[in-house]
């Protein structure tokens, strides 16, 4: 799984050290594509054209350089289809609709729950930050059983639920509500055996899906999480209990946000965005440098801190680390 793969150029530090307003436009952009924020990418690419003016006051048309000009990023139309699919599909799964989310899936990016050629990307869609060789690996799995298995647990626990998780802004959406759950107190699955059937199902199919991984640690790891999930029938009210962690909007958003970083690579996109990698890349250069004991050089630009050094640090004059909460609040 790779991010921007693109080779150094001979201007790449000087481009890092001085960007271009083309870059920065790119890099906000592909943020605002990748977290599904389309109504927001709309209004920054219509109200953030740049124009750049020659000695004479003329607008200059076109920019040269290997970083692009003002066609670096376009927001094309097969674009906007896809991120507004993909934003429909992370709005189910937060929702708590996980078959509608499939059915999405299936119908518009059937590479990412099965087995097959991956889609070609839309046209349009390219990051222009040529900085290093920088290749991303996330920790989580983008194999279509994994997420396959990931989108029917969840959509198990969500069938035990018996308190209402509303997401919203589920009705300015016109989106369908997902199925009410039973009335909290006063009704449980128990009580139901129809229902209780359904979900005994629903488990069985689940253990099947397990056992079918090729994979025999990810078989025992999946096992393992359906024990545990299973404990979801074991009580009336399951969100005042132990098992309440399966239960809550994080779980829903782990999910989603899965999905999302898999569709994005099986469509031949970053599965995360520029401004993610460069910050990652950021933090791990400055926690390494202070792990092997770097001192920095005479002017050197330094991360702010958000305390005075103590005696150790001045004594020991190590780079600080790199806290992106306190770079965002420090004032320029």
């Amino acid at each position: 799984m790779s991010g921007t793969s693109s080779k150094p150029t001979a201007t790449s530090s000087s481009s890092v050290l001085h960007p271009t307003s083309y870059q920065l436009r790119s890099l906000v952009l592909d943020y605002l594509c990748h977290n599904c924020y389309i109504s927001t990418a709309k209004a920054f690419a219509r109200d953030s054209t740049v124009r750049q003016l020659d000695a004479d006051g003329d607008e200059i048309l076109d920019v040269p350089g290997d970083l692009g000009g003002p066609d670096a990023f376009r927001l094309s139309e097969s674009l906007l289809a896809q991120i507004d699919l993909r934003k429909q599909i992370r709005i189910h799964v937060l929702g708590g609709r996980v078959d509608e989310a499939i059915d999405l899936l299936n119908s518009h990016f059937p590479s990412v729950l099965s087995e097959s050629k991956a889609e070609s990307s839309p046209s349009g869609f390219a990051i222009h930050t040529k900085s290093s060789n920088i290749e991303y690996v996330s920790s989580r799995s983008v194999e279509p059983a994994h997420l396959l298995l990931n989108l029917r647990i969840l959509a198990f626990s969500e069938a035990c639920r018996t308190v209402p998780l509303e997401y919203p802004p589920a009705e300015s959406l016109s989106l369908p509500s997902a199925a009410p759950p039973l009335e909290h107190g006063s009704k449980d699955i128990s009580a139901f055996p129809d229902q209780q059937l359904s979900l005994l199902t629903k488990a069985q199919k689940l253990y099947f899906l397990a056992n079918s991984l090729t994979s025999r640690s990810d078989r025992a790891i999946y096992l393992k999480e359906l024990e545990n999930v299973g404990g979801l029938l074991a009580y009336k009210v399951p969100e005042q209990s132990s098992m309440a962690k399966y239960l809550t909007m994080e779980r829903r958003e782990a999910v989603a946000d899965q999905i999302n970083r898999a569709i994005l690579e099986k469509t031949g996109f970053s599965s995360i965005s520029s401004l993610e990698l460069i910050t990652r890349y950021t933090s791990t250069l400055w926690l390494f440098a202070r792990q092997y004991e770097a001192r920095p050089t005479p002017g050197a630009v330094l991360p702010p801190v958000n305390r005075p050094l103590d005696k150790e640090d001045r004594d020991r004059e190590l780079v600080p680390l790199f806290d992106l909460q306190q770079f965002l609040s420090t004032k320029p």
